[in-house]
């Protein structure tokens, strides 16, 4: 999806894009989908580009549920993902920002274009990836799997004798008061 930067507004203009009726993100889906994430939800993105000439900024939100697995237990669950987003916009020739860009290029991705057209794909498909968490738990009490075994602890107890292990603490078990 191109978007005409000449044909925008001073001041802001709010876009609203969504995997049900835009054939580009569903694109995007299935290129990711490529690469191992399944997508399970609707991907909804709003999106407010302000022009300040010569440069403009992107801030929005995207949200969707792929497919994780989890870091403890390896078993695969959907993770629900809200991700906030910000980025400039800055032509590739020019070598001066504006004030008011320059303030905040410390906390924002700079995202340099030529022309009068800025292509969204590659921005989207780039928070995409930077939404998914490093490491992806199922549930906060997540027990894991053994470490000897390997029986998943969530859907029962493993059969290993877990008193086996010496501790030099474990003398301390037999002293009674």
């Amino acid at each position: 999806m191109k978007l005409a930067l000449t044909q925008l507004a001073e001041g802001d203009s709010s876009f609203r894009f969504s995997s049900q009726k835009d054939a580009w993100i569903r694109e995007l889906i299935q290129s990711v989908g490529k690469e191992g994430y399944v997508v399970k939800s609707d991907l909804d993105i709003e999106m407010q580009v302000t022009k300040l000439e010569p440069d403009y900024y992107l801030r929005g939100n995207m949200g969707f549920k792929v497919d994780q697995s989890c870091a403890r237990c390896a078993e695969t669950f959907p993770l629900a993902l809200k991700h906030e987003f910000a980025v400039a916009l800055a032509h590739a020739t020019q070598t001066k920002a504006t004030p008011v860009l320059a303030e905040e290029s410390d906390e924002l991705d700079v995202h340099f274009f030529e022309g009068h057209e800025v292509d969204l794909a590659p921005l989207v498909r780039e928070q995409f990836f930077l939404s998914l968490p490093y490491q992806s738990l199922c549930g906060p009490d997540c027990k894991g799997v053994c470490q000897k075994c390997g029986t998943n602890l969530n859907t029962g107890k493993c059969t290993c004798l877990q008193k086996n292990d010496f501790s030099p603490f474990s003398v301390l078990e037999k002293i009674r008061h």
